[in-house]
């Protein structure tokens, strides 16, 4: 009986350390670890404009700043802005690779490699509720956008997010620049 006991002790010990170097391994190996770079986003800017509606887009660079590649397998945009806050014109947002835009809402899972950088393309589409954007958009809020994105890597995949904000200035600054280029 006490031989079976020695036995059971060793086997459970050499599972203990096997336990240990799988995750020393593990640790020294390292993960992905995705950092969105909101510092680096470009500023909105007008894409087309008509007399109901208005199209802007940004990038917004994602760094895989680990030591594994990852994968984005979805990616989307949400954002914030309630009717109770603003009511003069509906927004639509869509996000996508800037490599490979896809007019669909699909997202196309990539790949990013330990220190690499790709680039979220971000599209808004805002329809007026007058008979003028430009006068529907005077009264145009600051608003918040969550970029969500679901990463898989060595670790159990997760689901991340940051926020952006589209200020009054900013949306009235890309408007002032489409408008002075179409002059």
């Amino acid at each position: 009986m006490l031989l079976i006991t020695k036995i059971l002790a060793v086997i459970i010990l050499l599972i203990c350390l096997g336990f240990i170097a799988y995750w020393a391994i593990a640790i020294i190996k390292g993960d992905c670890v995705l950092k969105v770079m909101k510092s680096k986003r470009t500023p909105f800017h007008v894409e087309s404009m008509d007399m109901k509606s208005v199209t802007l887009s940004c990038t917004l660079p994602i760094k895989n700043v680990g030591k594994q590649l990852g994968t984005i397998m979805d990616a989307f945009v949400r954002v914030y802005l309630p009717f109770e806050q603003y009511d003069e014109a509906v927004v639509t947002a869509h996000l996508t690779d800037f490599d490979m835009p896809r007019p669909d809402d699909y997202w196309q899972a990539f790949i990013l490699d330990p220190g690499k950088t790709k680039k979220f393309l971000i599209t808004l589409e805002i329809k007026g509720k007058g008979d003028s954007i430009l006068h529907d958009l005077e009264t145009f809020p600051e608003m918040g956008m969550d970029v969500i994105y679901q990463v898989v890597a060595r670790s159990d995949y997760y689901y991340a997010k940051s926020r952006i904000v589209l200020s009054k200035e900013e949306l009235r600054n890309a408007l002032y620049e489409y408008k002075t280029e179409v002059r």
